[in-house]
This record gives structure tokens, C-alpha cells and sequence, in this order.
């Protein structure tokens, strides 16, 4: 499959505030361990635009939600969640860049994104499209192991073959970094 060159990367969001350093941390919500945290979370003001990163094809768009919220026995998801494909013109490695708690989503499968389109918006909390979390705000991840077709996990656990650890890279360092990435 033929992706776009990305020459540079911006942030996702105009004002992008990590939360805590939640990358590759251990994360119990609930009093159910959800496993390592595989990207950063920004709180954000739900409607708020999330922008692609850089050029890329969008390989995945959809709604990964239960039909019923946590309060009524149902589980947190994704909510709507995009998956941008990218590569690098030094070296032509493929890299993915992941949008998740999209409260609408304006770009679909196989759609090529410009750098700093409007991909979507915040989620408002408490809903499917946020993947029923209390707040609204970002998830964002950047994923640099094989493509699958598949939604790609938020959380990591040592005995679930969804992933390998190594395929993560903290967002921020890499969007910083990124001449310098897969060198």
C-alpha cells in the first residue's frame, strides 16, 4: 500500500497539554487493571479540533464503543477513533499516528489527510463517541510496528498477543524528535 511522505509532524491539537506522564505506565481504573498505557491523554474542551499530524492516509475510522456505559454494565472504549498512516522520506519507514475520543470523525478509510486537516472533534464525556470516559480529552499514540487492518489496543498486558511493547513510542519525544526517529 503507497503512503504519503511526512517531511515534519505538528502537535494534534493547538494546544497540547499532557496530563500526566501516563505513557507506558500501569493503569487501574475501576479497580480493574487495564495494563500499560500506550499513548498520552490531553483534557481538552469537548468540540475542540484535533488536527493530523502530517501527511498521511487514514487506514482506519470508526466507533468502538459498548451500547451501554460502564454505569449501566457496559465497558469504556475507544469511542471514535482514527488511524493515520505516515512515512518517513529519509529512511521510507512506515509509521501510524492514532486520534481516539473523537466526538465526530471528518475523515474516513482511505482518505488522504494533509498535514493539520481538521480530523475531528472532542468528545463530550459520558458518551459512546468518547468511549463513555468522564471527561472529554485525546487520546493520542503513535504506533511504529506492522499494520493489521485492526483497531489498535490502548492499554498493554503481558500475556495478550494484540501487540508488542515495542511498537510505542512516547508521542510528544517522537513528534520532537522526529528527524531523528528511524535513523
Amino acid at each position: 500500500m503507497a503512503y504519503s511522505y511526512t517531511p515534519n509532524l505538528i502537535s494534534p491539537l493547538k494546544n497540547y497539554k499532557v496530563n500526566a506522564s501516563w505513557f507506558k505506565k500501569k493503569c487501574t481504573i475501576d479497580n480493574v487493571y487495564w495494563g500499560l498505557h500506550l499513548g498520552e491523554d490531553c483534557n481538552i474542551r469537548t468540540g475542540t479540533e484535533v488536527l493530523a499530524i502530517g501527511r498521511g492516509k487514514v487506514v482506519y475510522s470508526a466507533l468502538h464503543s459498548t451500547v451501554k456505559s460502564p454505569r449501566r454494565g457496559g465497558r469504556r472504549n475507544w469511542g471514535n477513533i482514527i488511524i493515520i498512516a505516515h512515512k518517513n522520506p529519509k529512511n521510507k519507514k512506515v509509521f501510524f499516528s492514532l486520534y481516539g475520543h473523537l466526538g465526530k470523525r471528518r475523515a474516513k478509510k482511505g482518505d488522504k489527510v494533509k498535514q493539520g486537516k481538521i480530523i475531528g472533534i472532542i468528545a463530550k464525556g459520558w458518551t459512546k463517541e468518547n468511549g463513555w470516559w468522564s471527561e472529554s480529552h485525546l487520546h493520542f499514540a503513535i504506533y511504529k510496528g506492522p499494520w493489521n487492518g485492526k483497531v489498535l489496543p490502548g492499554y498493554f498486558r503481558k500475556n495478550q498477543k494484540r501487540t508488542k511493547l515495542k511498537y510505542w513510542v512516547k508521542p510528544s519525544e517522537f513528534i520532537r524528535n522526529y528527524d531523528k526517529n528511524f535513523n
